[in-house]
Protein backbone atom coordinates (compact mmCIF):
# COMPACT_ATOMS: atom_id res chain seq x y z
CA UNK A 1 0.00 0.00 0.00
CA UNK A 2 0.98 3.69 -0.86
CA UNK A 3 1.75 5.61 2.52
CA UNK A 4 0.67 9.26 2.64
CA UNK A 5 3.45 12.14 3.30
CA UNK A 6 4.02 15.99 2.95
CA UNK A 7 5.89 16.91 -0.13
CA UNK A 8 8.79 19.18 -0.22
CA UNK A 9 6.56 21.44 -1.77
CA UNK A 10 3.86 21.49 0.39
CA UNK A 11 5.97 21.76 3.36
CA UNK A 12 7.91 24.98 1.91
CA UNK A 13 4.20 26.39 1.32
CA UNK A 14 2.99 25.93 4.69
CA UNK A 15 5.98 27.51 6.19
CA UNK A 16 5.77 30.79 3.78
CA UNK A 17 2.60 31.12 4.82
CA UNK A 18 3.38 30.74 8.58
CA UNK A 19 6.08 33.11 7.67
CA UNK A 20 3.75 35.43 6.37
CA UNK A 21 1.04 35.59 9.19
CA UNK A 22 3.76 35.80 11.71
CA UNK A 23 5.24 39.52 9.37
CA UNK A 24 1.40 39.81 10.11
CA UNK A 25 0.88 39.22 13.74
CA UNK A 26 4.08 40.69 14.78
CA UNK A 27 3.98 44.51 14.01
CA UNK A 28 0.44 44.47 16.07
CA UNK A 29 1.75 42.76 18.87
CA UNK A 30 4.69 45.69 19.29
CA UNK A 31 1.32 48.02 18.82
CA UNK A 32 -0.25 46.72 21.88
CA UNK A 33 3.12 46.69 23.69
CA UNK A 34 3.85 50.13 23.18
CA UNK A 35 -0.49 50.92 24.03
CA UNK A 36 0.62 49.15 27.25
CA UNK A 37 3.46 51.52 27.76
CA UNK A 38 1.90 54.60 27.09
CA UNK A 39 -0.86 53.59 29.59
CA UNK A 40 1.89 52.80 32.26
CA UNK A 41 3.46 56.13 31.80
CA UNK A 42 0.10 57.93 31.20
CA UNK A 43 -0.49 55.97 35.14
CA UNK A 44 2.69 57.33 35.91
CA UNK A 45 1.95 60.88 35.43
CA UNK A 46 -1.56 60.79 37.31
CA UNK A 47 0.23 59.65 39.95
CA UNK A 48 2.41 62.47 40.75
CA UNK A 49 -0.48 64.99 39.81
CA UNK A 50 -2.89 63.21 42.01
CA UNK A 51 0.37 63.36 44.67
CA UNK A 52 0.93 66.94 43.97
CA UNK A 53 -2.89 67.88 44.70
CA UNK A 54 -2.68 65.84 48.15
CA UNK A 55 0.50 67.88 48.61
CA UNK A 56 -1.59 71.42 48.28
CA UNK A 57 -3.91 69.76 50.52
CA UNK A 58 -2.08 69.58 53.15
CA UNK A 59 0.37 72.43 52.61
CA UNK A 60 -1.79 74.70 50.60
CA UNK A 61 1.15 74.97 47.75
CA UNK A 62 2.09 72.76 45.44
CA UNK A 63 5.79 71.09 45.62
CA UNK A 64 8.64 73.06 45.78
CA UNK A 65 11.32 73.01 43.00
CA UNK A 66 14.10 72.82 45.33
CA UNK A 67 17.28 74.68 45.88
CA UNK A 68 19.72 73.55 43.38
CA UNK A 69 21.21 70.70 41.54
CA UNK A 70 23.52 70.13 44.43
CA UNK A 71 20.94 69.44 46.91
CA UNK A 72 18.79 66.34 47.69
CA UNK A 73 16.08 66.41 50.21
CA UNK A 74 15.90 66.85 53.88
CA UNK A 75 12.76 65.93 55.76
CA UNK A 76 14.20 68.58 58.51
CA UNK A 77 13.33 71.43 56.73
CA UNK A 78 9.25 70.28 55.74
CA UNK A 79 8.12 71.53 52.66
CA UNK A 80 8.20 74.53 50.41
CA UNK A 81 10.35 77.19 49.97
CA UNK A 82 12.56 75.59 52.74
CA UNK A 83 12.54 72.22 51.45
CA UNK A 84 15.99 72.15 49.06
CA UNK A 85 15.05 68.83 47.13
CA UNK A 86 13.53 68.78 44.16
CA UNK A 87 9.69 68.13 43.08
CA UNK A 88 10.10 64.51 43.34
CA UNK A 89 11.32 64.65 46.88
CA UNK A 90 8.39 66.70 48.34
CA UNK A 91 5.96 63.82 46.83
CA UNK A 92 7.47 61.59 47.86
CA UNK A 93 5.42 61.08 51.35
CA UNK A 94 2.30 61.02 49.44
CA UNK A 95 2.96 58.10 46.98
CA UNK A 96 3.48 55.91 49.77
CA UNK A 97 7.81 56.32 50.28
CA UNK A 98 7.35 58.29 53.31
CA UNK A 99 9.73 55.86 55.18
CA UNK A 100 12.09 56.41 52.14
CA UNK A 101 11.95 60.06 52.48
CA UNK A 102 11.88 59.98 56.31
CA UNK A 103 15.70 58.03 56.36
CA UNK A 104 17.72 60.72 56.70
CA UNK A 105 15.64 62.75 59.09
CA UNK A 106 18.01 63.26 62.42
CA UNK A 107 15.75 66.71 63.82
CA UNK A 108 18.26 69.20 63.05
CA UNK A 109 16.98 71.57 60.28
CA UNK A 110 19.78 73.91 60.57
CA UNK A 111 22.53 71.57 59.26
CA UNK A 112 23.52 67.79 58.05
CA UNK A 113 25.31 65.46 59.80
CA UNK A 114 28.04 62.91 57.80
CA UNK A 115 24.97 59.99 58.86
CA UNK A 116 22.55 62.01 57.32
CA UNK A 117 24.61 62.57 53.84
CA UNK A 118 25.15 59.03 53.96
CA UNK A 119 21.50 58.26 54.19
CA UNK A 120 20.31 60.70 51.89
CA UNK A 121 23.14 58.75 49.22
CA UNK A 122 20.87 55.67 50.12
CA UNK A 123 17.40 57.40 49.02
CA UNK A 124 19.20 58.55 45.92
CA UNK A 125 20.41 55.20 44.99
CA UNK A 126 17.03 53.58 46.10
CA UNK A 127 15.84 53.21 42.26
CA UNK A 128 11.99 53.32 42.04
CA UNK A 129 9.92 51.76 38.99
CA UNK A 130 7.34 54.94 38.23
CA UNK A 131 10.69 57.00 38.16
CA UNK A 132 10.67 55.80 34.27
CA UNK A 133 9.12 55.37 31.56
CA UNK A 134 8.72 52.04 30.16
CA UNK A 135 9.25 52.76 26.71
CA UNK A 136 13.20 54.07 27.34
CA UNK A 137 14.53 52.23 30.18
CA UNK A 138 14.31 49.87 32.98
CA UNK A 139 14.39 50.31 36.65
CA UNK A 140 18.30 50.65 37.87
CA UNK A 141 20.88 53.25 38.94
CA UNK A 142 22.51 55.02 35.93
CA UNK A 143 26.04 56.85 35.74
CA UNK A 144 26.03 60.47 37.39
CA UNK A 145 28.71 62.81 36.50
CA UNK A 146 27.12 65.68 38.30
CA UNK A 147 26.60 64.61 41.77
CA UNK A 148 24.65 66.45 44.92
CA UNK A 149 27.21 66.89 47.65
CA UNK A 150 25.75 69.52 49.72
CA UNK A 151 23.67 67.35 52.14
CA UNK A 152 24.52 63.98 51.04
CA UNK A 153 28.12 62.18 49.45
CA UNK A 154 29.14 62.54 45.68
CA UNK A 155 28.23 59.41 43.80
CA UNK A 156 29.00 58.27 40.35
CA UNK A 157 25.57 56.24 40.26
CA UNK A 158 21.83 56.83 41.49
CA UNK A 159 18.51 57.30 39.91
CA UNK A 160 17.37 59.18 37.07
CA UNK A 161 13.69 60.27 36.34
CA UNK A 162 12.25 60.35 32.67
CA UNK A 163 9.60 63.64 33.79
CA UNK A 164 9.73 66.85 34.64
CA UNK A 165 8.25 69.49 36.22
CA UNK A 166 6.96 72.89 34.37
CA UNK A 167 9.82 75.59 34.45
CA UNK A 168 7.67 77.90 32.63
CA UNK A 169 8.30 79.42 29.09
CA UNK A 170 11.49 80.58 29.89
CA UNK A 171 14.79 78.33 29.38
CA UNK A 172 15.03 76.28 32.55
CA UNK A 173 17.52 78.63 35.09
CA UNK A 174 19.54 76.59 37.98
CA UNK A 175 21.79 79.16 40.24
CA UNK A 176 24.39 79.23 37.66
CA UNK A 177 21.96 81.43 35.59
CA UNK A 178 21.25 84.06 38.57
CA UNK A 179 25.35 83.94 39.91
CA UNK A 180 25.14 88.14 40.00
CA UNK A 181 22.17 87.28 42.50
CA UNK A 182 23.55 87.75 45.78
CA UNK A 183 20.36 86.19 47.49
CA UNK A 184 19.89 83.41 45.00
CA UNK A 185 24.11 82.70 44.82
CA UNK A 186 23.96 82.27 48.97
CA UNK A 187 21.03 80.23 49.40
CA UNK A 188 21.69 77.20 51.71
CA UNK A 189 21.36 76.12 55.57
CA UNK A 190 22.28 79.52 56.90
CA UNK A 191 19.59 81.36 55.47
CA UNK A 192 16.97 82.78 57.12
CA UNK A 193 13.19 81.13 56.26
CA UNK A 194 12.20 84.25 55.16
CA UNK A 195 15.08 85.04 53.16
CA UNK A 196 14.45 81.46 51.46
CA UNK A 197 11.19 83.00 50.63
CA UNK A 198 12.63 85.80 49.12
CA UNK A 199 14.50 84.37 47.00
CA UNK A 200 11.30 83.49 44.59
CA UNK A 201 10.98 87.19 44.03
CA UNK A 202 13.96 86.44 41.63
CA UNK A 203 13.75 83.34 40.14
CA UNK A 204 10.17 82.98 39.33
CA UNK A 205 9.86 82.03 35.73
CA UNK A 206 5.75 81.48 35.19
CA UNK A 207 6.28 78.20 35.85
CA UNK A 208 5.01 76.21 38.55
CA UNK A 209 8.82 75.07 39.45
CA UNK A 210 11.93 77.51 40.09
CA UNK A 211 14.24 77.78 42.53
CA UNK A 212 12.57 78.05 46.23
CA UNK A 213 8.98 77.46 44.45
CA UNK A 214 6.24 77.50 46.76
CA UNK A 215 2.91 78.42 44.40
CA UNK A 216 -0.73 78.41 45.68
CA UNK A 217 -3.41 77.90 44.11
CA UNK A 218 -4.02 82.01 43.85
CA UNK A 219 -0.75 82.61 41.80
CA UNK A 220 -2.10 80.20 39.35
CA UNK A 221 -4.07 82.69 37.03
CA UNK A 222 -5.03 80.94 34.27
CA UNK A 223 -6.43 77.79 35.58
CA UNK A 224 -5.39 74.64 36.77
CA UNK A 225 -6.92 72.97 33.68
CA UNK A 226 -4.55 75.44 31.35
CA UNK A 227 -1.42 74.79 33.49
CA UNK A 228 1.11 72.37 32.80
CA UNK A 229 2.39 70.85 36.21
CA UNK A 230 4.40 67.68 35.37
CA UNK A 231 5.31 65.96 31.98
CA UNK A 232 7.77 63.65 30.07
CA UNK A 233 10.87 64.90 29.10
CA UNK A 234 12.80 64.69 25.86
CA UNK A 235 16.35 63.12 26.07
CA UNK A 236 18.98 61.92 23.35
CA UNK A 237 18.93 58.36 23.24
CA UNK A 238 22.54 57.84 23.31
CA UNK A 239 22.44 59.65 26.32
CA UNK A 240 20.04 56.73 28.52
CA UNK A 241 22.74 54.95 29.64
CA UNK A 242 25.53 57.40 30.01
CA UNK A 243 24.76 60.13 32.68
CA UNK A 244 25.20 63.41 29.97
CA UNK A 245 23.45 66.01 28.10
CA UNK A 246 20.39 67.30 30.80
CA UNK A 247 20.58 63.93 32.33
CA UNK A 248 23.81 64.23 34.81
CA UNK A 249 22.37 64.52 38.00
CA UNK A 250 20.08 62.21 40.37
CA UNK A 251 16.21 62.17 40.28
CA UNK A 252 15.71 63.88 43.90
CA UNK A 253 18.11 66.92 43.04
CA UNK A 254 16.97 70.15 43.69
CA UNK A 255 16.15 72.94 40.52
CA UNK A 256 18.11 71.93 37.88
CA UNK A 257 17.71 70.68 34.05
CA UNK A 258 17.76 66.94 35.20
CA UNK A 259 13.79 67.37 36.82
CA UNK A 260 12.72 70.41 35.35
CA UNK A 261 11.66 71.14 31.77
CA UNK A 262 10.44 75.00 30.30
CA UNK A 263 8.01 75.66 26.90
CA UNK A 264 10.07 78.07 25.48
CA UNK A 265 10.39 75.39 22.40
CA UNK A 266 8.39 72.92 20.47
CA UNK A 267 8.63 69.48 22.22
CA UNK A 268 10.13 66.75 20.29
CA UNK A 269 10.30 62.73 20.32
CA UNK A 270 13.58 61.57 21.36
CA UNK A 271 16.15 61.04 18.25
CA UNK A 272 19.68 60.60 18.39
CA UNK A 273 22.16 62.82 17.09
CA UNK A 274 19.85 65.73 18.19
CA UNK A 275 20.71 68.00 21.06
CA UNK A 276 18.50 70.58 20.09
CA UNK A 277 16.90 73.07 22.78
CA UNK A 278 17.93 70.01 25.47
CA UNK A 279 15.99 71.32 27.76
CA UNK A 280 12.37 70.85 26.59
CA UNK A 281 9.24 68.25 26.72
CA UNK A 282 9.00 65.19 24.66
CA UNK A 283 9.04 61.22 24.84
CA UNK A 284 10.35 58.13 23.36
CA UNK A 285 6.73 57.57 22.51
CA UNK A 286 6.24 58.03 18.92
CA UNK A 287 3.13 60.85 17.71
CA UNK A 288 2.54 62.58 21.29
CA UNK A 289 4.04 62.76 24.75
CA UNK A 290 2.32 62.91 28.13
CA UNK A 291 1.48 65.78 30.09
CA UNK A 292 -0.58 66.24 33.68
CA UNK A 293 -2.22 69.47 34.11
CA UNK A 294 -2.44 71.35 37.59
CA UNK A 295 -6.19 69.85 38.29
CA UNK A 296 -4.65 66.34 38.03
CA UNK A 297 -5.78 65.45 34.56
CA UNK A 298 -3.15 63.84 32.44
CA UNK A 299 -3.16 64.42 28.30
CA UNK A 300 -1.85 62.70 25.12
CA UNK A 301 -0.27 65.93 23.35
CA UNK A 302 0.78 65.58 19.60
CA UNK A 303 4.12 67.07 19.10
CA UNK A 304 2.80 69.12 16.46
CA UNK A 305 0.58 71.31 19.32
CA UNK A 306 0.91 74.86 17.75
CA UNK A 307 4.42 76.52 19.44
CA UNK A 308 2.47 79.63 20.93
CA UNK A 309 -0.20 77.39 22.87
CA UNK A 310 2.68 75.11 24.18
CA UNK A 311 4.00 78.09 25.71
CA UNK A 312 0.78 79.62 27.53
CA UNK A 313 0.22 76.19 29.25
CA UNK A 314 3.32 76.35 30.52
CA UNK A 315 2.90 79.95 32.34
CA UNK A 316 0.73 79.85 34.98
CA UNK A 317 0.30 83.71 34.73
CA UNK A 318 0.49 84.95 31.35
CA UNK A 319 -2.93 85.25 31.18
CA UNK A 320 -3.22 83.61 28.10
CA UNK A 321 -6.23 80.78 29.37
CA UNK A 322 -5.90 78.23 26.28
CA UNK A 323 -7.64 74.81 26.31
CA UNK A 324 -5.48 71.20 26.07
CA UNK A 325 -5.62 70.41 22.01
CA UNK A 326 -7.37 66.95 21.84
Amino acid sequence: MRKSAFTLVELLVVIAIIGVLMGLLLPAVQQAREAARVLQCNNNLKQFGSAAQNHNAVHLCYPGGGWYYSFVMDPDRGMGADQPGGWICSLMPYMDMNNLFMLPADGNASSVTADQKTKATQVCQTPVSFYHCPSRRTTKLYPVTSSPSTNCNSMTTGTKIDYAGNHGQVTVKSRDSWSSDSNVSSLGYGASGQYIKDVKKTTDSGGMFFITSWVTDAEIFDGSASTYLFGEKYLQPETYETGSGCDDNVSLSGCDWDTLRDTNNRPYQDRSGWAGSAYIFGSVHPGEFGMVMVDGSVHRISYSINADVHRYLGDRRDEKVVAVPK
